[in-house]
């Protein structure tokens, strides 16, 4: 085989790098959405130097059997990135797996236009919890610190992606300078938004600032439930009209829902409206009892139910031809994601996932109230290698039934904030053998 014969690769690569990330640090590849795959210090050099125009044949030892190993490899992640099933070797899942965090994102705000009975930041007028402790502009950062956020996630925490969220990010007037600094830094950058505020001009001015993506909360498919729900008359209708605004100028779009017991047979609709809305892509997550949420009464919904709403709400997603996403960790011993198809869906933080509320501290999660650490006075290595951070991590919050459980490494015992609200006796008579 001649490197001639893989001239493919070079173009193949240079489609795929706005989007794909090779990352030295601990020799992972970030394919989207937010995929991981373990390489070895030889694939990331060797991505590395193809993303820099190097020929293959311009390698010292390069030969006809490197030559059908490298081949090999940019086949494996061509599927991969298409989707399709990867003949790979099997490296045993580890809370080491990656040594910095895959995705960002940053609470802009939390100041918001509405005020949702499930908000796990209690935002909007008089609300509790994190946004009660940061309740106006004078507790966030400015546009400057919030480049040195930036450039922290670019330099030293090395992600590839990151979203604006909040609160409702919107409402502050500097995010398409924010997303163009990202943008001009190497960063693909997204927006978490109600979209009550994306009319056609600020949609338009988002586009054109870089930001190709939005997600947007929609937790109905109609205006009564999602109004009850998000604490503010017309706010279903000024989403939808800001889902459109967004298609219209080119972002790409995808709803997310929270589900809850007060909407979980109306979020079965969801699929064939998003679709109606030119939307292609939907995700869900699970209510999660803290913040707003931790007295709502009516809204909790348990893990043991969870696995049977989300099999008929992605059947139904296919049905109206949209791609279904979940988020939330379940333990796999009460419903498997692996299994089918839908990735690994453990707990992310202070592991996966690098959270900034609007002070610049550092959060587990997006969910969680206290801090490990303040990104710009602590910096980055000093918070994201602490004790605090390792807890998490490590996941030494599981309770003793999982923590001896074989499946432990992949399930990892899902949600803390859950367990902390409900207790644990959804595990009881819970088996290793997983339900399929």
């Amino acid at each position: 085989m001649s490197g001639s014969s893989l001239d493919w690769v070079y173009g193949f690569w240079k489609s795929l790098s706005p989007y794909a990330y090779a990352r030295a640090e601990d020799e992972v590849v970030i394919l989207p959405p937010n995929l991981v795959y373990k390489t070895n210090r030889t694939g990331v050099d060797l991505l590395d130097h193809v993303g820099k125009g190097g020929r293959l044949e311009d390698i010292p030892g390069f030969s006809e059997e490197r030559a059908r190993e490298v081949e090999g490899f940019f086949l494996s992640l061509k599927a991969a990135y298409e989707g399709r099933p990867v003949s790979l070797e099997r490296v045993a899942y580890g809370f080491d797996f990656t040594r910095l965090p895959v995705l960002g994102e940053i609470a802009l705000t939390y100041r918001c236009n509405n005020r949702c009975r499930f908000c796990y930041a209690g935002c909007g007028d008089g609300g509790e919890g994190l946004a009660s402790a940061s309740p106006g502009e004078a507790d966030e950062l400015d546009t400057e610190g919030w480049k040195r956020v930036i450039d922290v996630f670019k330099d030293e925490a090395k992600i590839p992606f990151f979203s604006f969220t909040g609160g409702e990010p919107l409402l502050r007037p500097d995010v398409e300078e924010l997303a163009a600094y990202a943008v001009s830094r190497g960063l693909r950058v997204n927006l978490v938004t109600n979209g009550r505020l994306a009319d056609p001009s600020r949609a338009e001015s988002l586009y054109a600032s870089g930001l190709a993506t939005a997600q947007v909360s929609l937790e109905a498919p109609a205006a009564a439930l999602h109004d009850d729900l998000c604490g503010a008359a017309g706010a279903f209708e000024d989403s939808v009209a800001g889902i459109r605004s967004m298609v219209a100028a080119g972002i790409s779009v995808q709803t997310n829902s929270t589900l809850t017991r007060a909407n979980r047979d109306a979020l079965l609709g969801m699929p064939r409206f998003v679709a109606s809305l030119g939307v292609k892509r939907m995700s869900m997550n699970l209510f999660i009892p803290t913040g707003a949420g931790a007295t709502a009464s009516g809204l909790f919904f348990p893990y043991a139910e969870a696995g049977a709403f989300v099999d008929e709400a992605r059947r139904r997603a296919h049905e109206a031809g949209v791609d279904f996403f979940w988020y939330s960790p379940v333990p796999m011993c009460l419903y498997n994601p692996i299994a089918r198809g839908l990735g690994n869906k453990s707990c992310a933080a202070c592991d996966g996932l690098l959270s900034v509320s609007p002070r610049g501290d550092v959060l587990p999660c997006s969910s969680w109230p206290e801090p490990v650490g303040n990104l710009l006075s602590d910096g980055f290595s000093k918070v994201w290698f602490s004790d605090g951070a390792a807890w998490f991590k490590k996941k030494r919050y599981a309770p003793d039934s999982c923590a001896a459980c074989s499946s432990f490494a992949a399930c990892q015992s899902a949600c803390p904030l859950y367990w902390r609200y409900a207790g644990y006796d959804e595990l009881r008579g819970c088996k290793e053998a997983l339900r399929w």
